[in-house]
């Protein structure tokens, strides 16, 4: 999915009054119905896994946000270039890359990802990335799927799309810089994503070259899907970037996905032992018939 994503981004009078009540009026009328039409929930979303502290500040999203076998945002789900919402690393700060997380180690020198004791989990080190942190980085992008807060993933989609195309996204970001940043850039911003969390995860293709790029296909097994994770410092840094590392809370889902952290090539397997656990997001090999 990610390796997708790489190549599409290269890089006051009465009347006065009046009108602007009706104005309001609208806009929460249109935005209720929105909502309202942007989610349709399902048993099998409904979240199995809890944060301490977190899930009691944050509704966990229960969406259908694809229409796919991996309908729920945990599965981390990508259909098109739009989804990915840019934001400016400038405006929100540091943020959380779990995409090398699997199994540590290797000639990458990778981040392990650990799965807890009932497997709704991974505990994940993931790498902090900020503004020109390594050299260049200016974007991290989130995928509109993939949003675990349901009112910041409503929102959104309310102002985005439900694709994600009326915002700044990795299909427009070098053609379009202009375009409005979503709505979920705001919440990383002023941390009401995950309230408590030090920064949470996203993705940023900054460490390709350095790091590396697959799309390693696993049929069906429990992945982490760390898409908007909460993470928090660990006050380590990593001995290959030099970044410091965070560490992140990520659920889990269990279907198809493609795994990008070249260090699966090393170890070829898509359930590695010791309760690793690969960081992974699925792209349907073929668009979902929308009913």
């Amino acid at each position: 999915m990610m390796a997708r994503l790489n190549g599409w981004l290269g890089r006051p009078g009465k009347g006065h009054w009046h009108f602007a009540l009706a104005l309001l009026c609208f806009c929460i009328f249109n935005t209720g119905a929105a909502f309202s039409q942007s989610c349709v929930t399902t048993p099998a979303c409904k979240p199995q896994f809890h944060y301490d502290g977190l899930n009691g500040l944050v509704k966990i999203n229960d969406c259908k946000t694809t229409q796919t076998s991996s309908a729920c945002a945990w599965a981390d789900v990508e259909l098109q270039a739009s989804n990915f919402l840019a934001c400016r690393l400038e405006t929100t700060g540091p943020i959380a890359l779990c995409y090398y997380s699997g199994v540590p180690g290797g000639t990458g020198d990778t981040p392990g990802c650990v799965l807890s004791a009932d497997k709704k989990t991974a505990t994940c080190d993931c790498y902090k990335i900020s503004k020109n942190t390594p050299t260049g980085a200016t974007y991290s992008y989130v995928d509109i799927n993939s949003i675990l807060n349901k009112r910041v993933y409503l929102t959104t989609v309310a102002v985005c799309g439900k694709d994600g195309s009326k915002c700044l996204n990795g299909a427009n970001v070098a053609t379009n810089p202009r375009m409005r940043e979503a709505p979920v850039c705001l919440a990383i911003r002023n941390k009401t994503l995950f309230p408590g969390a030090d920064v949470v995860s996203d993705y940023t293709p900054i460490l390709t070259t350095q790091k590396g790029l697959t799309s390693y296909s696993c049929t069906s097994n429990i992945y982490a899907g760390c898409m908007t994770a909460p993470c928090h410092a660990t006050g380590r840094v990593d001995n290959s970037t030099g970044l410091p590392l965070v560490r992140c809370d990520c659920p889990t889902f269990d279907g198809p996905n493609q795994v990008g952290n070249p260090r699966i090539n090393e170890v070829d397997t898509c359930t590695p032992a010791d309760d690793f656990v690969w960081s992974s997001a699925y792209t349907p090999p073929t668009m979902p018939t929308v009913p």
